[in-house]
């Protein structure tokens, strides 16, 4: 039998290397290896960031922890005047912390917006029928919380929410327990925005909302979620221009000086969500939006830039860039776009009133400092203070805010001491540039002696607002204002002596937690809080020249080195000490933006508001919350009550003893409290 042949392997031909093939495929290789690379790289800066992040906020809660330990047993000590001022704090702090507390949106979505579990949703008494056809999007810091305690309400209702965030938002909804999520929430969050400027992330999920919006049908439930300050998060151009386009349009406006007013009407012009388009794509859909607000109590048609406002997208814009000559320097597509003169119209536009609004679109400011001075007057009666609400929507520079709350407040007093009359006050105080009052309002708190109780506690609220020097220290708008009040106060006391048997506080808190580039949440101010600094400053100032012309003499008189050394040694401790009051002058810390030095060298930083429940911020932001108490200690007793010394009330005819229970009479009243003693002053 023959044997099988074997097959002859075949010779593999020498392979052909073409080195600019391999150098093409190298370089491809390292690309995506070195892109790959640069993702690792990112992720692990960011893992990292948010590890520094945490362990920040657990060391601030430490540090609070901490200080709040030794403040207690600072104050367990306290004895006469400081206990009184002690007790004076708690108060004025219980009364903005209950403000503070009662706007936080965990709190105040279920207060506002009901729901019977089966089919009837419930805001603020308006009726809505939900029959699984509920979707919400939003924007803003605010919706981190306003759409997961909104979600906690209506449960399963709920088919999907979109909300755009501010950077690091997801990180601390995450950190605290009342911001949390349900964990099958159907509420997807995106961080947007980079330095207070749009970026693509903002464009993209904004545009992803218009998008989802335009599916919606006529049986479908819209909610939008809005807040203050969201023009980082609420953009998507047109699609016939960039977003650099935009941006460079605006920055351009910006530079010429138009006013916030114009920028939006050219904002809206090159938008395709603001000025009602967000409505425009949802109708036939009925839209609800939900506002946070510290402009009014009432929606306003230019708040957030209204995506669910009517704006007719007319000429206006083209008017303003031509007012400024810029028409010549836009963008091709840009100038195209707002040269259109016929106003962009659809279906929705034909659902618009008499007052231009849709009618298919309501409207309901959930949270502002209306609703927070509502609690705080309520917490006021309860300290046996007489609360008078007057304007929560203040705005105005931090000096005329001091200027016109020092001129209200002497009015009050004398007007209770039958120095003016009404007529008087509504004179003096129609025309303020920070808190008219109309002659009805005159006639509402006209204080009167049968309804002083012990004290008035007048309830204020607003933004004030800074002009920050090149290179502002650390300070918050409250904590200015603060200070302010406290040095006009003074010169008010010094121009009408009956002031001073008044004893007058103030506090400004910041309804987000966090005043300024600070921790505090704002700080306290009365009379002597500014003054007491520059007595310690001239004591520092004299012991330093004495110091330094005993070492002048030393010198001159050639004695042992070793004296003229530990002279100089001397002065240059108490040239240290001399350089740090200072710093603290009231005048110079106000120039410098840097105020909060001066509360944390002072009292044991006890003139700072720092809230004691919650965290360092609130995700809550309605403007600033201020409190001005006015109490008359006048007694009998020796006629020295308000001087500087610590006098004990035995009056009993005194205003504080009559309004006092028996247990009250018991204890030792003082008549005044001034500023307690400055301590040293540490690094």
């Amino acid at each position: 039998m023959a044997k099988p042949q074997k097959k002859k392997q075949k010779k593999r031909r020498a392979r052909l290397i073409d080195p600019e093939k391999e150098e093409e495929t190298r370089k491809r290789i390292a690309a995506i290896e070195a892109k790959r690379q640069k993702v690792i790289d990112e992720v692990h800066r960011s893992l990292h960031t948010r590890r520094m992040d945490k362990r920040a906020i657990q060391n601030a809660s430490f540090e609070k922890e901490e200080r709040a330990h030794q403040k207690h047993l600072r104050d367990i000590k306290k004895t006469g005047s400081e206990k009184m001022m002690l007790e004076i704090r708690e108060d004025l702090s219980n009364v903005v912390e209950t403000g503070i507390k009662c706007v936080y949106t965990a709190v105040i979505i279920p207060e506002k917006i009901k729901y019977d579990g089966r089919s009837i949703l419930s805001i603020k008494g308006v009726r809505y029928r939900l029959r699984n056809n509920l979707h919400m999007v939003g924007w803003g810091k605010e919706a981190v919380t306003m759409s997961s305690a909104f979600e906690r309400v209506i449960g399963k209702q709920l088919k999907k929410g979109w909300m755009v965030v501010p950077r690091k938002s997801i990180f601390m909804m995450w950190s605290f327990p009342e911001a949390f999520p349900k964990l099958d929430s159907h509420i997807s969050y995106v961080e947007a925005g980079t330095d207070g400027q749009p970026d693509e992330k903002s464009v993209e999920a904004t545009r992803r909302i218009v998008n989802y919006c335009k599916k919606l049908k006529r049986k479908d439930l819209l909610i939008v979620m809005l807040s203050q300050g969201i023009d980082d998060l609420l953009c998507c151009p047109r699609e016939e221009i960039t977003l650099r386009d935009k941006l460079r349009v605006l920055n351009r406006l910006k530079t010429a000086g138009a006013t916030p007013e114009e920028m939006n009407t050219v904002r809206n012009k090159l938008s395709a969500v603001r000025g009602g388009d967000l409505a425009r794509f949802a109708y036939p859909a009925r839209v609800i939006t939900l506002i946070t607000s510290d402009v009014s109590a009432e929606p306003m048609s230019q708040l957030s830039g209204g995506p669910c406002v009517y704006d007719p997208k007319d000429d206006s814009a083209l008017q303003i860039l031509a007012k400024y000559r810029l028409i010549e320097r836009l963008p091709q597509s840009v100038r195209e776009l707002v040269e259109e003169t016929i106003p962009w119209e659809m279906a929705a536009d034909k659902q618009v009133t008499e007052e231009k609004k849709y009618r298919f679109v309501h409207e309901y400011v959930i949270a502002c400092n209306a609703d927070a001075m509502e609690c705080m007057s309520i917490e006021a009666f309860k300290l046996g203070l007489f609360p008078l609400k007057l304007n929560s929507t203040c705005f105005g520079e931090v000096q005329e805010f001091a200027r016109e709350y020092v001129r209200l407040t002497s009015l009050m007093i004398l007007a209770v001491e039958g120095k003016i009359t009404r007529l008087d006050m509504y004179q003096e105080m129609k025309e303020s540039p920070i808190c008219p009052l109309t002659d009805k309002k005159v006639q509402e708190i006209f204080p009167a002696k049968d309804k002083w109780g012990l004290g008035l506690c007048l309830l204020l609220g607003g933004r004030q607002t800074v002009n920050l020097c090149p290179t502002p220290g650390k300070g918050g708008p409250n904590q200015e204002l603060a200070l302010y009040f406290s040095l006009y106060w003074y010169m008010r006391t010094e121009q009408f002596p009956i002031l001073r048997e008044y004893t007058v506080w103030f506090l400004g808190g910041s309804s987000y937690g966090q005043d300024g580039n600070t921790s505090a949440a704002g700080a306290f101010g009365y009379k002597s809080l500014g003054t007491d600094v520059y007595p310690e400053y001239e004591k520092a100032l004299s012991v330093y020249n004495e110091a330094h012309v005993k070492w002048w003499k030393l010198n001159e008189e050639k004695r042992r080195e070793h004296e003229i050394q530990r002279a100089y040694k001397e002065m240059k401790e108490l040239e240290v000490i001399k350089n740090k009051y200072a710093a603290i002058i009231p005048n110079t810390v106000l120039a410098e933006n840097n105020t909060n030095l001066m509360f944390l060298s002072i009292n044991d930083q006890d003139e700072l508001l720092e809230l004691k429940t919650g965290n360092y911020y609130t995700f809550t932001n309605v403007g600033d919350l201020h409190v001005i108490r006015i109490v008359r200690f006048q007694c009998n007793c020796d006629g020295i009550c308000h001087g500087n010394k610590e006098t004990i009330c035995l009056d009993e005819e005194c205003p504080v003893n009559l309004t006092s229970d028996v247990e009250e009479r018991s204890k030792i009243q003082y008549c005044c409290h001034m500023g307690g003693k400055k301590e040293e002053i540490e690094n």
